[in-house]
Formats: C-alpha cells, structure tokens, sequence
C-alpha cells in the first residue's frame, strides 16, 4: 500500500469543517533538515491555527492518523473562536445543542467518530457530518 499523503489523511476533517461551514486549507511548510515529519500549516476561514505535523508512520494506520488529526483539527478551532470568522463549536451538534460533538473511537485503530456528549446514539463518522442540522 502507498503511503498516504498529508492531505489524503486531513481529506475527512475537511469534510467535515465544509460541512459545518468553515474553510480549511493545509498549507506546505518545510521541516527542518532531517526530520521524517511532514508539517502544514493549518489555515480555518481565513485564520491561521497553527501547523500540523503528519507522522508518516502514523498512515500505516489511517484511524489513528485520522483520530489524532480531529482532536488536534478541534482542539485548534475551539481554542480560536475568536478568530474564526463565524467562528462556533466545532463540529456543530445538532438542534439547539450549543456544544461541540466529541471525538470518540470504538477500539484501537478504529474510525474515529463524532457523538453527542449528551445523547451517545447520535454519532457521525468522522467525515460524514452531515454539518448544521435543525
């Protein structure tokens, strides 16, 4: 199997921001001389969050690599909300749930999910949120 790249593991995380109606973009910035590390800046509708580092060992197991870039992915916008312009919990719950889904996994390299903290039976692939709902 090829290694994946960066972008192919973000693919589902920028769903999901899309989803819920905010722009992301990975940007390429050069690692330091030596370093197996891929990195690119994290870029969420317009706002720079921070860089990303891609682990190329970590695509051997594409759940893994997929679970740890959402909760870094989440932990980046919920920390710059105040930068974010339209800037709310991500990713959006449903109805009139004001809080962010949480990030869950079944067992060890398997896909991630989005759930609802307060109801557990409401849970989205991590790629599959089907963004604001009423």
């Amino acid at each position: 199997m090829a290694a994946m790249e960066p972008e192919d593991l973000f693919a589902p995380i920028d769903h999901d921001l899309r989803a819920c109606e905010l722009g992301p973009r990975l940007v390429v910035t050069a690692p330091p001389v030596g370093d197996p590390h891929q990195s690119r800046d994290l870029i969420v509708s317009g706002a720079r969050l921070g860089t990303h580092e891609f682990e190329p060992e970590l695509a051997e197991e594409p759940g893994a690599a997929v679970q740890s870039l959402a909760f870094h992915t989440q932990a980046a916008v919920l920390e710059s909300l105040q930068v974010i312009e339209g800037g709310r919990a991500w990713p959006v719950c449903r109805g009139k749930h004001s809080h962010p889904m949480a990030l869950t996994f079944d067992s060890e390299g398997a896909w991630p999910h989005w759930r609802c903290p307060l109801d557990p039976s409401y849970r989205w692939p991590v790629g599959e949120h089907p963004g604001a709902t009423r």
